[in-house]
């Protein structure tokens, strides 16, 4: 309740500014009326003004403008670093857009009474897309009810690794060092053929770690991640500390490139990677930092993936970190045009354009129905669909993440608190936030 108060006082100061951006960058691909009646609809998102995303969206919108010529989307591309302050503003004035794209966590929740709710609208094709995705796009994370998003994207985290770096140091990669003993032994040798174990960047915000805690500790835990969510899971467990230990380990032994506390995760360490240095890189499955990037840059032929490191000590194995749905979109509720606004959407995420983000972009749609034929991709799709947990961060109190990674920046890279002081900070400030 404070978090959406803080919101909406926020939005007040806000709501002059909004405006600027309303009519501002934006792609308006109508046609003129020929006679005919057409509705305009708006879409805001933060991911319109990028090359790749953004020219792929243009061609999606004019896909489904061909195929509906009485419908003229208005698409506008809204600054990322404040667009979730911008939303606000203009929902609770009632100046918002039709159509949103928004990340499926706790910033879009805050706002949750001005989206519309889509269970019976979504009926008749809600078994095209995956249950995980559905569950991330409803209020309540229940699949089958409470839905408000449509997921564009299926997100999670993983390591990528370059298998021509790992043969250069004489490793063989017939088969992914996913053993905790063989991830060490890897490291070292490409340590000592003088290539960087471990690509990653934390300045800034602890990216770095925080998804190396979200795979580990889908091994620990599995579903029983859930359990941050209300209490019944823990920073004192004994699976949290075992994780810890294993990050500490690989920065102990300086596998981690040595910059990494000043360099910034987006977009600095991915392009490092990118560049063909380093042997592994914990990467997305979408957006960015995913199979398509490193794919297209150093070869697929190149490129590998595991899910995890497995661990004796840990209950499970191989288990992928998966958000269910990273990106997705919601009509709002005072939208005019709510059946247009609904077409839109899922034509977004359905036949031709599905198939056009997906080849374009690298983003995994979660339709099962779109084909996938890259091998790199399938991998990924594979343990997305098979051996999905959920992930660590998204259970987490919005406020609570962010303490969260200034006790990460302390221990990892400052290297000024203790493993138990680490832990019992934690503990503390999470059960405050529960």
């Amino acid at each position: 309740m404070k978090r959406k108060i803080g919101i909406l006082i926020l939005s007040a100061v806000l709501l002059s500014s909004f405006s600027l951006f309303a009519n501002g960058q934006q792609e308006n691909n109508g046609k003129k009326d020929d006679g005919n009646k057409q509705v305009e609809i708006t879409v805001w998102d933060f991911k319109y003004n990028e090359e790749v995303v953004g020219g792929a969206m243009k061609d999606m919108d004019s896909l489904f403008m061909a195929s509906n010529p009485n419908i003229v989307i208005n698409h506008i591309a809204q600054p990322h670093d404040n667009y979730y302050e911008i939303l606000a503003a203009a929902l609770s004035s009632g100046q918002g857009p039709d159509v949103i794209l928004t990340h499926t966590d706790q910033r879009i929740w805050n706002m949750e009474e001005f989206l519309l709710p889509l269970d019976s609208k979504i009926a008749e094709w809600k078994d095209d897309m995956a249950n995980t995705a559905w569950a991330a796009c409803s209020s309540t994370k229940d699949s089958s009810k409470d839905i408000k998003l449509v997921p564009l994207t299926a997100q999670g985290v993983g390591i990528y690794y370059n298998k021509a770096n790992l043969e250069k140091a004489g490793i063989d990669t017939s088969s992914a060092p996913s053993n905790w003993d063989d991830f060490l032994n890897v490291c070292e040798q490409l340590k000592n053929a003088g290539i960087t174990p471990i690509v990653t960047g934390n300045s800034g915000q602890p990216f770095g770690v925080d998804f190396l805690y979200r795979v580990l500790l889908s091994n620990f835990y599995g579903d029983g991640l859930k359990g941050f969510s209300d209490g019944t899971a823990n920073f004192t467990d004994e699976e949290f500390v075992e994780a810890t230990r294993m990050i500490k380990t690989l920065y102990t032994k300086g596998y981690v490139n040595v910059e990494n506390a000043t360099m910034p995760y987006f977009m600095d360490a991915i392009e490092t990677f990118k560049s063909g240095k380093g042997g592994f890189f914990i990467g997305l499955t979408s957006d960015v930092a995913h199979w398509k990037d490193f794919g297209d840059a150093f070869g697929y032929e190149n490129l590998g993936y595991m899910p995890n490191i497995n661990t004796p000590k840990a209950k499970y194995q191989d288990r992928q970190s998966n958000q269910g749905a990273g990106i997705g979109f919601a009509v709002v509720k005072a939208s005019k045009h709510p059946d247009e606004a609904l077409k839109y959407i899922y034509s977004m995420v359905h036949g031709e354009s599905a198939n056009l983000f997906l080849t374009r972009t690298g983003a995994i749609v979660p339709n099962k129905n779109i084909p996938i034929q890259n091998e790199s991709l399938k991998t990924v799709v594979d343990y997305m669909g098979s051996n999905a947990v959920p992930d660590f961060y998204m259970q987490l109190d919005a406020a609570f993440g962010a303490e969260m990674y200034n006790y990460m920046q302390l221990f990892f890279l400052a290297d000024e608190i203790s493993l138990n002081d680490y832990i019992d900070s934690l503990q503390k400030a999470y059960e405050l936030n529960l």
